[in-house]
């Protein structure tokens, strides 16, 4: 999953487990919302739902990796070409260039400059690495700087990780509040998190040394080129002469010496900048040539096929469960989700998601990019479903679950589920739910993974 362009990662397991759970409280209303906290990647459901039912596979996140990698490179470059041109804009101001030298040619101020180097050789050579070090100094700066912000959220998420630990601190076991996974809470693992938190905070200060290290070199260089001024200015007025012959003598004239070298400076870092929009526009061509090669991999009559068979078995599961009050007419696609909200009466309305969520496990099935995971549908008689209906709705479930999928009904005992229980193992539910003290030793090893042999 796409976090920002530069930067993919695993999402938690609940957008994988998303078609396969139709929870009681919102998924009979709204598509594809069966879990809370799922608002932390933008935009996130078109990708979810087009990996689940086959439009894209492992490939495409190859290719997505490659793509976020050069995007990355990219950023870097332009960052780097920013952090120049600002410290250009810099010379350019405290160093400004008269007209004689900017009507110069390259090759006039080339010989110019070799013409002053020979007077100048060492204080020239004090000037190039100025700007050469201030430009490093900056790129330095802003790097550090994105590693001190990066050190800051990491210390602060372990504050988090051990402070839940500690006020949890009566359970062996805790559960990740966002995505369920259990984690030990044993007082070996909080000390580990302790000490992941002492090395992060290490590391926040070391950054925070080195940027104190790199604010006091660019002050220093910024009085090296006070001392280079006071230096060249005994011989300005060699080489000021013989630019400024015949002209009026004006106040605050630049220092001759100065607009050679920022000119000539200027024209050999301008080459750097050139270099590095080449190297931008080299990422952008692999950046285009890699979503050309995505959008390669499903051909526009696979996407077509796709479309039509999620339509025609849409249209076939609506006709099943007589929800014909639905609207299918701008439904293409499974990413049509939204369509389906309130599409028809109320009760019609939740045959018809449950239509739609049964075509997306038929083509979850037959895509084949995934274990497929247990079917739980919680609840199935929504908005006071006529007999005749819920029994339609649950002879549908039964008819229609893949024979090798495992399928979980949670409702109410009624006649209406008689046929489903005979085939099914019943679980009644008491005040404890799922909770039963008898069988906590035998789940407790059964969940127990350290002792399974996984070779």
């Amino acid at each position: 999953m796409q976090q920002s362009p530069t930067k993919l990662e695993t999402p938690p397991p609940a957008y994988y487990f998303l078609p396969f759970y139709i929870d009681q409280e919102s998924s009979w209303t709204q598509t594809w919302s069966g879990f809370t906290n799922l608002q932390q990647y933008r935009n996130w459901k078109p990708t979810v739902i087009k990996y689940h039912t086959g439009y894209i596979n492992s490939e495409y996140f190859k290719i997505l990796e490659e793509i976020s990698k050069n995007q990355f490179e990219k950023k870097s470059v332009e960052e780097k070409v920013r952090t120049i041109e600002t410290s250009i804009n810099i010379i350019t101001e405290y160093l400004p260039t008269s007209p004689k030298v900017i009507a110069l040619t390259s090759s006039q101020l080339e010989d110019l400059y070799q013409t002053v180097n020979e007077d100048l050789n060492a204080l020239q050579q004090q000037q190039e690495d100025f700007f050469k070090k201030i430009s490093e100094l900056n790129a330095d700066k802003i790097y550090f700087q994105n590693q001190l912000d990066l050190a800051l959220i990491a210390s602060q998420e372990l504050e988090k990780d051990y402070q839940f630990s500690i006020e949890n601190i009566e359970f062996e076991n805790i559960s990740c509040p966002i995505c369920g996974t259990k984690h030990d809470n044993s007082l070996v693992n909080r000390a580990s998190i302790l000490a992941d938190k002492v090395e992060a905070e290490r590391q926040i200060e070391t950054i925070k040394n080195k940027l104190g290290v790199l604010n006091k070199n660019l002050l220093k260089n910024n009085g090296t080129l006070k001392e280079i001024e006071t230096q060249i200015q005994l011989i300005h007025e060699k080489y000021d002469s013989s630019l400024s012959a015949n002209e009026i003598s004006q106040p605050n004239k630049p220092n001759i010496l100065e607009e050679i070298a920022t000119s000539t400076i200027h024209n050999r870092v301008q080459k750097t900048i050139e270099d590095s929009y080449i190297q931008i526009k080299k990422y952008d061509s692999e950046i285009r040539s890699s979503k050309k090669e995505q959008t390669k991999l499903l051909t526009k009559e696979e996407k077509d096929k796709l479309n039509s068979n999620f339509k025609l078995s849409l249209s076939s599961y609506i006709e099943k469960l007589d929800a014909t009050a639905v609207n299918l007419s701008n439904i293409s696609s499974s990413s049509d989700y939204s369509k389906m909200h309130g599409n028809g009466g109320a009760a019609e309305s939740t045959r018809g998601l449950l239509a739609y969520y049964y075509a997306v496990l038929k083509q979850i099935h037959n895509a084949e990019n995934e274990v497929f995971a247990p079917i739980i549908i919680d609840t199935p008689n929504q908005q006071e479903q006529a007999d005749f209906n819920y029994s339609k709705i649950i002879n549908f479930i039964i008819q229609h679950t893949p024979n090798s999928a495992q399928l979980f009904i949670c409702a109410m005992n009624r006649e209406e589920i008689k046929t489903y229980k005979e085939q099914a193992n019943t679980i009644f539910l008491t005040e404890n739910k799922l909770l039963d003290t008898k069988k906590y030793k035998e789940l407790k090893d059964l969940l127990n993974f350290e002792s399974y042999d996984f070779a």
